[in-house]
């Protein structure tokens, strides 16, 4: 069971969060085969987590992210993407524990 934070707590629990989220391996996760279909040689070089803008539900959280991406084509080509998205979280064991994470790479494929 998750001890219960304190308000005073919540700048620390984000900052945890936000760490988890930026430490995933997006290519052990089901958004790997959304993103890695868009090119050849597809490269995430960041997660971007905004800690302000997570969402606290008891043991459960979610928030927005950015993931940036290179996408490497055919004879040299490549272009740097982002794609807007969220997670959701919940606390295991004291610790964020990243249950989903969702990416919109419709801009892309349009």
């Amino acid at each position: 069971m998750a001890r219960k934070k304190s308000s005073a707590d919540m700048p620390a629990q984000a900052h945890a969060i936000a760490e988890a989220v930026r430490s995933l391996q997006l290519t052990q996760t089901e958004v790997w085969n959304e993103l890695d279909a868009l090119s050849f040689n597809t490269q995430v070089e960041a997660v971007e987590v905004f800690e302000d803008e997570i969402r606290v539900n008891g043991a459960r959280f979610e928030g927005p992210i950015n993931v940036h991406v290179t996408l490497g084509y055919p004879e040299n080509v490549t272009l740097s993407e982002t794609f807007p998205g969220r997670f959701e979280a919940r606390w295991r064991d004291d610790a964020p524990s990243i249950d989903r994470v969702f990416v919109d790479t419709s801009s892309f494929t349009r």
